[in-house]
């Protein structure tokens, strides 16, 4: 702990000693910022550590110059008060260094756990140096960015902007404690690691500093009795690696409201002409239906007569049933007042109630007494094929002109509207003829210039349409046009919403392939609970609960249709369960390391990842109890387990140490060394002075003290 100063320190007590220690090192190891963080308290963030390293020195004059500094400076080391001074040196090999080494008690030597030539060069280099400068002098080395062991795995770390001429950490470059040690065993001095991020090992390295110092000094002030309390330096601890974060699942974006307004360019695959004017515009009925109330009214009844044309045995009957009850409704809703068909009314719905008229086929035909439309009617015509294909056929009055339905029409497949208009009022009267009330606000708001209200009318617009899409596509399956064999029976979907949301269906129905005149395609490895999951992402852009699904299936269709945004929606609900899970202290890890590679196989990478991170956390646990399905996956990914398993193998070894160390009885077990350097010329004189020996060390030669 570091304390303030007394306050009289200049009459040269002897309970109080003063120690010079200089700080030296490669260049960018650190030194600069480990003084400031023991002398000013200076805190670091990652983002100022990884900046372009530029040399800086710490001046001594701060001593004489900041209060605060010189405060700092005392500290208590076993029971002995003690003002520590550092200097801070140029890392540079070609600096003159000789003034800061005189009268110096205790050199740090410091390098950098993820440089290996600052290591190499303590041998090479800053060992030469000190015997040269200050042979004598007990000397510390320390391992300064000791959390960059982890952190250079780091995604956080690994996507900062660092400065221009910052290099990359590599698995290369990381030295381990054992390493280190060696290296400090070598020159006998105590080892320690730093990390001005973490504040772990600062006061470790100057404490056991002033004691490097002390035990030194106590050779020759034998008569001291506090520097008799002066321990050895002791051993340090490991820096806690902390349990790196749990991937996240990123959600690709939704691009359902764009996918649904591309079917208005791609008009060929259209099943609605509507004549305005002579100016024929195709459309999809099943976006018309969601978008409109009065769509809903005029097309589904059409299809519900069709739908009760069906039965042969029943045919007459049930159409004429429905042609009163469709008058009945259309004269409630003031609508529709009149319906003339041109088929009479108790024929068969056979082919030989086709009517030529225009070159087409008219199979039905339906007056409407409505300000909008005037007929509305079924032809078939032929496709590419040769195969006939029905479509409706809605001829628009003569109010609306073909460009302001043309923006209705925009309006319903994309829920806003534009910033202007040429024709304003001629869409306007469109709009209100159409009954489409949401739209006229929304033209209010352009005209009053309150724009920003229509966000909130956008909002509503597309919520109204997923609802619609949900009760009347996905529940009562209004609309079928193509039809799917699954494994366990045969589901009914959508052309143009599969068409807009999935580029594999695109293809699929207007290209030249076999599906794209089939009525019923085969899907094959599909369950009808799988595609009913796949139908409601491709219709509404959700999904509700997975629990009675086969999660994986659904991925594996998901990557066959070339899916990501699915894929990762089904990825994200497989982890947040099981993340729910090991919470609840269940156990997850057999589950886990079975998903790793089926994962992998259909590109859900992201569950992988998050699958290799649980793994790697609980590594120690997975190799006892699955050992054998640990050593079945990929030699890549058990590689990479292996490598990233947390706590690290280099941890595990340093807490043994330390356990070990710390376990002993004999207190003397505790220190970490017994002797600075073993090269001080011992006295051959026949004088009695009280020189310092280097290998005889009356007080401790019975010890044998551990590294």
């Amino acid at each position: 702990m570091v304390n303030k100063a007394p306050v009289d320190i200049s009459t040269g007590s002897s309970q109080y000693e003063y120690v010079k220690c200089v700080v030296v090192g490669d260049s960018g190891v650190g030194k600069t910022c480990l003084v400031r963080a023991w002398a000013c308290d200076t805190k670091y963030r990652l983002e100022q550590l990884v900046k372009t390293h530029v040399s800086t020195v710490w001046a001594t004059d701060h001593y004489r110059n900041d209060k605060e500094v010189l405060d700092r400076s005392w500290c208590h080391v076993d029971d002995c008060r003690v003002s520590l001074r550092l200097w801070d040196t140029f890392g540079y090999h070609d600096k003159d260094r000789g003034f800061a080494y005189k009268g110096a008690d205790v050199v740090l030597l410091v390098f950098s756990v993820v440089k290996p030539n600052s290591l190499r060069n303590i041998l090479s280099k800053w060992q030469t140096e000190i015997k040269n400068e200050c042979s004598t002098t007990p000397v510390v080395v320390a391992g300064t960015h000791a959390d960059m062991r982890f952190l250079y795995k780091d995604q956080h770390y690994r996507g900062m902007e660092k400065g221009l001429l910052y290099k990359a950490i590599d698995k290369g470059d990381i030295i381990t404690p054992d390493q280190g040690r060696e290296v400090a065993q070598m020159i006998g001095a105590p080892y320690y690691e730093t990390s001005i991020l973490f504040n772990y090992g600062i006061e470790d390295v100057f404490f056991n500093v002033v004691r490097a110092a002390m035990v030194e000094r106590r050779k020759i002030k034998f008569w001291n009795a506090q520097l008799r309390r002066i321990q050895y330096p002791l051993i340090q601890s490991p820096l806690p690696v902390p349990q790196p974060l749990f991937p996240t699942v990123t959600v690709a974006a939704s691009t359902f409201d764009f996918d649904l307004a591309q079917l208005l360019k791609n008009q060929n695959d259209g099943d609605i002409i509507f004549n305005v004017r002579g100016v024929h515009i195709r459309a999809h009925k099943i976006c018309l239906v969601i978008a409109s109330e009065l769509f809903r009214e005029i097309l589904l009844m059409d299809i519900k007569e069709q739908e009760g044309c069906s039965d042969p045995q029943t045919n007459g009957r049930t159409e004429k049933r429905t042609n009163k009850e469709d008058e009945q409704v259309l004269l409630d809703n003031e609508d529709i007042l009149e319906e003339s068909p041109i088929i009479d009314a108790n024929s068969n719905c056979s082919d030989d109630r086709l009517v030529r008229h225009g070159g087409r086929d008219i199979i039905s035909a339906r007056y409407l007494n409505h300000a909008a439309f005037e007929k509305i009617e079924t032809v078939s015509n032929k496709n590419s094929t040769g195969e006939g294909v029905e479509q409706t056929v809605v001829t628009v009055t003569q109010e609306i002109t073909p460009q302001a339905f043309q923006c209705v029409l925009e309006y319903m497949y994309t829920g806003r509207v534009r910033e202007e208009y040429s024709q304003l009022l001629e869409v306007q009267q469109a709009a209100e003829l159409l009954k489409l009330f949401p739209m006229l606000v929304a033209l209010s708001n352009l005209q009053t210039q309150e724009t920003y209200l229509n966000l909130g009318l956008e909002k509503r617009f597309h919520t109204d349409r997923v609802d619609k899409l949900q009760e009347l596509i996905l529940e009562q399956g209004l609309l079928n046009d193509i039809h799917f064999e699954v494994d366990d029976g045969v589901v009914g979907a959508h052309k143009p919403l599969l068409i807009a949301r999935c580029e594999m269906m695109c293809a699929m129905f207007t290209d030249n392939f076999l599906e794209a005149s089939a009525h019923v395609i085969p899907l094959p490895d599909v369950t009808c609970e799988v595609f009913g999951v796949l139908q409601e992402y491709l219709y509404t852009d959700k999904i509700q609960s997975l629990d009675s699904v086969d999660q994986l299936a659904l991925i594996a269709v998901a990557n066959r249709l070339c899916l990501p945004r699915l894929i990762s929606l089904v990825e994200d609900y497989v982890v947040m369960e099981l993340s729910r899970a090991a919470r609840c202290d269940e156990d997850i890890l057999e589950e886990v390391l079975m998903l790793i590679e089926p994962s992998q196989f259909h590109n859900a990478l992201q569950l992988a990842a998050w699958c290799q991170h649980y793994v790697c956390v609980h590594y120690r646990e997975a190799s006892k109890r699955f050992f054998r399905e640990l050593r079945s996956l990929q030699k890549e990914n058990l590689a990479l387990i292996e490598e990233n398993q947390w706590p690290p193998v280099w941890y595990i070894k340093e807490k043994e140490r330390y356990d070990q160390l710390m376990g002993q009885k004999t207190p003397s077990l505790h220190i970490q060394q017994k002797a600075q350097f073993s090269r001080w010329q011992q006295c051959k004189g026949s004088c009695f002075c009280f020189c310092r020996r280097s290998k005889v060390l009356v007080e401790e030669e019975n010890y044998d003290f551990p590294m």
